[in-house]
């Protein structure tokens, strides 16, 4: 499906979790408020347990989602006028204050209703009904998969209860101004008084990529790290993320592709950000992979002629490679030494019996979904 043709929100499968440890982390918050009588650190959650992966898999649902503005989306009901020009575009609209999903965000917009509002509406003039999409709040609300929708930490108004420091805690050890982002994990968050950022990671060259919900809709994009000391954020984490230690598709945890089960395809996504041990291959020492990766393994009973194909979507701005290893083995500079082959989009080898890796990796951090299809013959 391309740009320009409204589809259902994009299905990213998620990878096969092997538990090695599950942990469900809360965090003691004195400032915030819990429900009347609870006390002040009981780690206060609104809605099911979740993963750092699910968090990431669904607000990348919100961002890669592709529709079209109508002249009937941009002018909407009544006096609304959409800041938005009317074409295809890619992510989930802006609303002011608001948290649509997906699916209502589709059904809002082939029903005619508007996107695109700007910031501090009152919507005094058209009936907030008749506008979809989602806030910045609205967006991190619904990655973290809660109950109700909270807002930024108003200091002003005692009378709001779903704030998000009532269910969070500051992340220790993070040196915004210096910098240092080492104790941030996937899912976190960035909030000051206007706004509220969902961490994904930090790359080799510090700048951090984050997903959010501001006046052009849901994004997946890269800030420089000194963006929130200059403006003021807080990192921040949810009381009810469950911890993975050891997620399926790492060097560790490859995901296992049965040698007696080829052809062979299955669908991840680098942006998951389950494995950054790999920057460059010793086969294509010119291509830069510092993003994200997923690691696979292959156990081959016989010689083989092996080809492996991975899918990219470069109008989206996703660039998946692929490289066939022989062994995990890395050098100083987190290059891989034991490499066969490798490619933007496919490869192919004649390899004698035994065990193989295989190497989805986004290219100089541009992750994101993919199919990955391995045939023998």
């Amino acid at each position: 499906m391309h740009p320009g043709m409204s589809r259902p929100a994009p299905t990213l499968l998620h990878f096969l979790l092997l538990f090695t440890a599950v942990i469900t982390v809360t965090c003691a918050n004195p400032l915030a408020t819990a429900d009347p009588g609870a006390p002040p650190d009981a780690g206060v959650t609104d809605g099911p347990a979740v993963t750092r992966s699910e968090i990431i898999l669904k607000a990348d649902t919100f961002a890669r989602l592709h529709w079209t503005m109508t002249e009937e989306n941009r002018t909407g009901p009544g006096a609304f006028v959409s800041t938005y020009p009317v074409g295809d575009r890619i992510g989930v609209g802006y609303k002011w204050s608001g948290w649509n999903t997906v699916a209502e965000f589709i059904e809002g917009i082939e029903a005619g209703w508007g996107t695109g509002t700007g910031a501090y509406v009152t919507y005094q003039d058209y009936p907030i009904e008749s506008v979809v999409g989602v806030s910045c709040t609205g967006f991190v609300s619904r990655a973290w998969q809660l109950n109700n929708k909270y807002t930024l930490n108003y200091p002003d108004r005692p009378d709001i209860l779903y704030k998000f420091s009532r269910i969070t805690c500051p992340v220790d050890g993070v040196d915004l101004a210096g910098g240092n982002f080492e104790a941030l994990k996937k899912g976190d968050a960035f909030i000051n008084s206007g706004h509220i950022i969902l961490y994904v990671y930090t790359t080799r060259d510090n700048r951090i990529m984050i997903m959010d919900s501001s006046i052009e809709g849901v994004r997946f994009r890269a800030l420089p790290w000194y963006f929130f000391s200059q403006n003021g954020y807080q990192a921040i984490r949810y009381n009810n993320i469950v911890e993975i230690s050891d997620p399926a598709g790492t060097m560790t945890n490859p995901i296992m592709i049965p040698g007696d089960g080829l052809p062979y395809t299955h669908s991840g996504s680098t942006r998951d950000v389950v494995s950054m041990e790999f920057d460059r291959y010793s086969a294509a020492l010119e291509m830069n992979e510092q993003g994200p990766e997923v690691v696979y393994r292959l156990h081959l009973p016989a010689a083989a002629d092996l080809s492996a194909t991975v899918t990219d979507i470069k109008e989206e701005g996703i660039d998946n490679d692929i490289f066939l290893l022989t062994s995990l083995d890395r050098d100083g500079n987190r290059n891989a030494v034991d490499v066969i082959a490798g490619g933007d989009n496919t490869i192919s080898a004649t390899v004698a019996a035994g065990v193989y890796y295989l190497v989805v990796d986004s290219g100089a951090d541009r992750p994101g979904e993919y199919v990955l299809t391995v045939h023998i013959k």
